[in-house]
């Protein structure tokens, strides 16, 4: 019986998934289009349909980290209840464990996409759409919790840092998640005309020592 011939999607799905194997195991320099045509069993030119340049693969690779990412983010914050505590403890974990898991592939595909514009572009978009997520979720718990455009820089700087930190094995995953909520705690500015204090848990006036499990 005739192997069944893969979609176009298909192909392009297969050709993603054997890029972030050959990244994972040889290193990003490993990566050509000659050398995914010939690990995938393809002629070069089936390659060349689906992405015009190695820069093209890379990027497409940076793209699928994204979605993943973002679609982790938001299962996370979506089966959490609504309380700002326990959904900026999901955002937490759900940046940790993406971060420990695909961090050493992300870096050499960043690494080699440094100072491209494609990359700049695709990293605003997708730091746009995570904040996004990340004030969606804060609001739907407490509709007087926000972040500011200053707020969510701080905080992404501190979880990308954090994260990888975790990914080294410089710090624990459980020390990078904890610090991130105290971070994202400490920038979460709640208004108090809706009544709520300084001190409640959760806030972002909580104390430190209130956001760092014993």
């Amino acid at each position: 019986m005739a192997e069944r011939r893969l979609s176009s999607a298909e192909r392009r799905a297969q050709l993603v998934g054997i890029a972030r194997d050959v990244i994972a195991t040889e290193g990003t320099d490993a990566l050509t289009l000659a050398y995914l045509a010939s690990r995938a069993g393809v002629s070069k030119p089936v390659v060349y349909d689906h992405f015009a340049s190695r820069s093209a693969l890379l990027l497409s690779l940076y793209q699928d980290f994204d979605q993943r990412h973002l679609a982790d983010l938001h299962a996370a914050t979506a089966h959490t209840p609504p309380d700002l505590r326990r959904r900026v403890e999901a955002i937490a974990s759900a940046h940790v464990a993406c971060v420990v898991s695909q961090g050493v592939e992300l870096s050499g595909v960043v690494a080699a996409l440094a100072g491209t514009p494609a990359l700049e572009k695709a990293r605003r978009e997708s730091e746009r759409r995570y904040v996004d997520i990340c004030r969606q979720a804060l609001r739907s718990a407490d509709r007087a919790a926000d972040l500011s455009e200053e707020a969510a820089i701080a905080f992404l700087g501190a979880a990308d840092a954090l994260g990888h930190a975790a990914a080294r094995e410089t710090i624990t995953p459980e020390l990078a998640r904890s610090t991130i909520t105290t971070v994202l705690l400490s920038l979460v500015n709640v208004t108090p005309d809706h009544g709520v204090g300084p001190s409640r848990p959760g806030s972002a006036g909580a104390r430190f020592s209130d956001s760092v499990p014993p």
